[in-house]
């Protein structure tokens, strides 16, 4: 390699770099001067006086704080018990089956489906009415969402447990478990002990990142808490959003906007405080030696809580499918008495439109967030560029209102708010990080050997790369292009500000529709929105598998033809 080409390299690299954290930085900028008051011909009025003084900020600033700290809290325990007690066991493979078709339901659209399942007039309700519980009518003990919050916590919870596992499972086969437990029974160690003496402390540090974007998430989701946390008040990335497009108020909106990202990072550090303490108390009670003993109440109790959240999101989607076909549908039935397919060809105006800008956002999104990642773990692995992985994640760390804010007003200012591009760059960031998570491992792993060979033979670098590498990495390539196409879908804020409306999706379209539309039209949206990613996973576990099936089938006359007489 010339060393012309190599700088020519170098300076995509930076350029890829340059395109992913210029906007974090404008980002960030954007959100702080018009808190500081700098921007007085966009935000006028000093924005930390104007959300201090405001009624809603304390309590809306309670509200997400306990919201996001309780679900977080249950996130990690649900998943560290899943580990221990279903680890190993019959239930591990019917999980595991689970969890990717859960993985690809979009947010907005699992939330409206719980409320269909957890509503005074939902299905389990319905299930238990009137026979068991003499209700004719909807109970009024209590509503959906609820005053307190725990509608916002479970939904939290239900939708987030299985991403952590996931990323816990995937850690597992680093630190051979199976060796662990061996060793830990061998001396007398009951299951759980040997999974909190020898797994835990080595699987912690892995999927920490992790937590703390799920941390960052909970206290900052928006969509989810517009539909199941309560108005009254609301989350404070919810109040934000009400102010941030009132021109008096933006001031305001700016200034939440940075006290909220304070105070995720003030979150982070009572974390990090509370992992040390963890840890040290874990440390001396290793030194005791206690062998303790197993627990079938404990093991089943880890078994019935994943698939209680398992069945709950399964459950929520089959309601989605069931009220998008249903025409009458009376309380206590707990099926509908007429069916039929107008909620579908009526509003099929309301449904095509945005059905086809988020297919065509995602696509271009999973096509842009492909390139772009192959490019820079092609040019880790020729020692062009160090390896960053934590780059990657700080969009995902840092509160999307306290980052959007910025870009909306930096947009505004620049003449480029409403843009399709625009929209499609944004998605991209919160896409990419995703996509190199999945892909950096089996890029790196992959032996060099079949390279080597290639070149040996006479092979170009195009050749290799297109003929050989990829081929290779068919399979985290498809399911890094589904995990892309999920995220893009799923993205409603960063759609709503820098599309200043102009663009409707699916997930904007579900989200501010909820409580203005027949339910019925919002169930059937709310299953295109799912629909679109479970279409994503499908294929991305079926074209591996039918692409070596081909090859397979090609090589087999050339290798068992017949020689000629």
């Amino acid at each position: 390699m010339s060393p012309t080409s190599r700088w020519g390299q170098r300076i995509l690299a930076l350029c890829l770099m340059v395109l992913f954290l210029l906007p974090v930085v404008l980002g960030l900028g954007g959100t702080l001067l018009p808190a500081l008051g700098l921007t007085p011909e966009l935000a006028p009025g000093n924005g930390f006086a104007q959300i201090l003084n405001d009624p809603r900020f304390v309590p809306a600033l309670s509200f997400s704080v306990f919201t996001g700290i309780v679900s977080t809290v249950l996130i990690l325990a649900m998943t560290l018990l899943t580990l221990v007690c279903v680890h190993g066991t019959r239930w591990w493979s019917w999980m595991s089956a689970l969890m990717p078709p859960v993985l690809a339901v979009p947010h907005a659209a699992l939330a409206i489906g719980l409320i269909f399942l957890l509503a005074p007039s939902g299905e389990l309700v319905r299930l238990i009415s009137p026979g068991l519980s003499g209700w004719e009518r909807p109970p009024q003990a209590w509503v959906v969402p609820d005053s307190v919050g725990w509608s916002l916590i479970i939904g939290l919870v239900i939708k987030e447990t299985p991403f952590l596992l996931l990323a816990a499972v995937s850690q597992l086969s680093a630190l051979n478990v199976s060796a662990s437990l061996r060793i830990g029974r061998t001396l007398g160690y009951a299951p759980a002990r040997c999974w909190s003496r020898l797994i835990l402390p080595r699987l912690y540090p892995r999927i920490r990142l992790t937590l703390l974007i799920i941390l960052a998430f909970n206290l900052t989701v928006v969509d989810m808490a517009i539909l199941l946390g309560p108005g009254n008040p609301p989350t404070l990335a919810v109040l934000l959003m009400s102010l941030v497009n009132d021109p008096g108020s933006r001031a305001a909106a700016s200034a939440g906007a940075v006290l909220l990202g304070v105070l995720v990072a003030l979150c982070f550090i009572a974390m990090m405080v509370v992992e040390w303490a963890v840890a040290r108390i874990a440390a001396r009670r290793r030194q005791s030696g206690e062998r303790g003993h197993g627990m079938k109440l404990f093991r089943r109790l880890g078994m019935s809580a994943v698939m209680v959240i398992l069945m709950a999101s399964m459950s929520s989607l089959l309601l989605l499918l069931l009220w998008s076909f249903t025409r009458r549908w009376r309380f206590p039935d707990a099926l509908p008495s007429q069916w039929t397919l107008a909620n579908w060809t009526a509003r099929s105006d309301m449904l095509l439109q945005p059905a086809m800008t988020t297919l065509g956002i995602a696509v271009t999104v999973t096509v842009l967030s492909l390139l772009s990642a192959i490019i820079w773990l092609e040019f880790e692995r020729r020692a062009i560029v160090p390896r960053m992985d934590s780059i990657w994640f700080v969009p995902l760390l840092i509160p999307q209102v306290s980052l959007l804010f910025g870009w909306q007003a930096v947009a505004l200012w620049a003449g480029i708010d409403g843009q399709w591009w625009s929209v499609v760059y944004t998605h991209w960031l919160y896409t990419l990080p995703y996509v190199i998570l999945i892909l950096a491992v089996a890029w790196r792993e992959l032996a060099p050997q079949w390279g080597q060979a290639a070149h040996v033979l006479g092979a170009g670098y195009w050749r290799v790369l297109l003929h050989i590498r990829l081929p290779l990495l068919r399979r985290p390539l498809c399911q890094a292009a589904a995990v892309a196409v999920a995220v893009s879908v799923a993205q409603y804020l960063p759609t709503l500000l820098m599309g200043a409306g102009r663009h409707s999706t699916l997930a904007t379209e579900l989200v501010t529709s909820f409580g203005g539309v027949d339910r019925r039209v919002i169930a059937a949206l709310a299953v295109l929105q799912s629909l679109l990613p479970l279409m994503a996973f499908v294929l991305a576990l079926i074209y591996p598998v039918w692409r070596s099936s081909r090859v397979s089938r090609e090589a087999v006359p050339s290798s068992s033809r017949a020689p000629d007489r």
